[in-house]
């Protein structure tokens, strides 16, 4: 893809530079830079439907005060657009050091002002909880991952009263960004769910990112989900480790390679899936 013309084409901009960053799983990035600009050019598959949905919280977001790396919308006024098979999003440059070991009092604090921020009624959970069955058909790739990930889903289903907001996604410590006047921003929306259960969004920074820190620090901020967090927290730990396991069964399944450089990274993130479920 011929990322300068994509600029040029769809967003108006004349890149003077276009250089090719590291991806993540699913994506491909570039760092573009004109006469007084910087910006990130993120394309994913096209057949990834939230991808827009998540940028467009991010723009909700960086309107409240959190730094996101908002995306610059194109000249018809989108978020993303379809190019050669893939959708292109552009997002402003954030600059800053990813956060890492002993920043989780950061992470759940932040995150805690992201779900306030995007706080939304209650949604149907079963049918949210296709983050897990979307990807049935490759539960068989082992013989443990099925009822792992039936039992998540059950576990889960089984609470109620939960609270639901924006969703970040995937809260690994490198979204999180200490900025050079000291302020955190959360970056990559990718995986970003406009509407789903907070606890998905902590029991995915817990997984990353540990609990001492997270969790008090997230509660410090949302002190009215102490009760939800105690009974429900765990659950959804479970939830999160099986979309782990489906998502990766799926990758070994088709080879998928995309973000990785031999196929072990794929089954190495299934094994660790396994061990959190002690199987």
């Amino acid at each position: 893809m011929d990322i300068a013309e994509v600029l040029r084409e769809h967003w108006g901009l004349t890149p003077a530079s276009v250089e090719p960053l590291e991806g993540g799983m699913g994506s491909f990035t570039w760092m573009a830079a004109g006469e007084g600009w910087r910006v990130v050019v993120k394309t994913v598959d096209g057949r990834d439907n939230g991808f827009a949905p998540g940028l467009e919280l991010a723009e909700r977001l960086a309107d409240g005060g959190v730094v996101t790396g908002r995306p610059v919308r194109s000249v018809a006024g989108r978020v993303a657009e379809r190019v050669e098979g893939r959708v292109a999003g552009v997002l402003e440059f954030v600059d800053g050091t990813p956060l890492g070991a002993g920043d989780g009092g950061a992470i759940g604090e932040l995150l805690g002002q992201v779900h306030e921020l995007s706080a939304g009624g209650p949604g149907d959970l079963g049918s949210w909880l296709s983050v897990v069955t979307q990807w049935d058909e490759y539960l068989d790739y082992e013989p443990w991952i099925r009822p792992a990930c039936e039992a998540a889903v059950s576990g889960a289903l089984a609470l109620d009263g939960l609270s639901w907001s924006g969703l970040h996604g995937d809260p690994a410590a490198e979204a999180f960004l200490r900025q050079p006047d000291g302020g955190i921003a959360l970056i990559d929306w990718g995986a970003a769910d406009t509407h789903g259960p907070v606890l998905y969004d902590v029991a995915s920074a817990v997984m990353y990112n540990g609990r001492t820190d997270v969790v008090p620090a997230y509660l410090a901020r949302r002190p009215d989900l102490a009760e939800e967090l105690e009974r429900g927290l765990d659950t959804f730990l479970r939830v999160r480790y099986a979309v782990q396991a489906a998502y990766f069964a799926w990758r070994c399944t088709e080879d998928v390679r995309v973000g990785i450089t031999s196929p072990a990274e794929n089954e190495k993130g299934l094994a660790d899936a396994r061990r959190s479920f002690g199987v």
